[in-house]
């Protein structure tokens, strides 16, 4: 009896928390932190002080509350909602204020050809997860993802008569807006610029 009031307060107290730290304090709060799932109606947000939030996006106006990307750091200013007598924490604007390594990794890179400087070569990464060769018709690559600072890249060898499927994971050694160097076993395999 003495446990089931113990555990009985404890939830209480716990419940208490959590609307206070998820919306039911008056007026707008902020939440900073790094976004961990996104979908089209809500993100989830580690916060700065380690609680996952989970924050409705459902109809806002996207130009107060912009798309994200796994791993953008944001603030998100919200309010308590309440929806059929739920109290739900809704995005009124939110601000990228780091962007991910996704938002700079996928577009088109090029390095000159090896074997002929004046042609350019290189890989399109799609926001999909596909990737597409450019200048290269004996490597196409077929798609990628990007996890713990690492590309995992697949692609299909069809030169010299022999098709073979290939997965290499590659180190991100730099990547910005117009730079992605790539190595594999500590040396560099790929120096892309950026398609301007």
């Amino acid at each position: 009896m003495k446990r089931d009031n113990c555990v009985r307060m404890f939830l209480a107290a716990a419940l208490a928390v959590g609307l206070v730290s998820c919306g039911g304090a008056a007026g707008p709060q902020t939440v900073t932190g790094v976004v961990v799932d996104a979908s089209m109606n809500n993100i989830m947000v580690r916060t700065d002080a380690g609680d996952t939030v989970d924050i409705s996006t459902m109809d806002t106006d996207p130009a107060k509350v912009p798309g994200v990307l796994i791993d953008d750091s944001v603030r998100v200013v919200c309010a308590g909602k309440d929806v059929d007598g739920v109290k739900v924490l809704t995005a009124q604007e939110l601000t990228v204020t780091v962007h991910s390594p996704y938002y700079y990794i996928q577009g088109t890179w090029f390095e000159p050809n090896p074997i002929k400087a004046s042609e350019m070569q290189g890989v399109t990464l799609e926001a999909d997860g596909s990737a597409v060769s450019v200048g290269m018709a004996t490597l196409q690559f077929k798609n990628w993802s990007l996890a713990d600072g690492k590309v995992m890249l697949t692609a299909e060898s069809i030169g010299n008569g022999v098709n073979a499927e290939t997965t290499d994971t590659l180190q991100v050694v730099k990547l910005d807006a117009d730079s992605l160097v790539l190595a594999q076993n500590g040396q560099v395999v790929w120096r892309f610029g950026r398609k301007k």
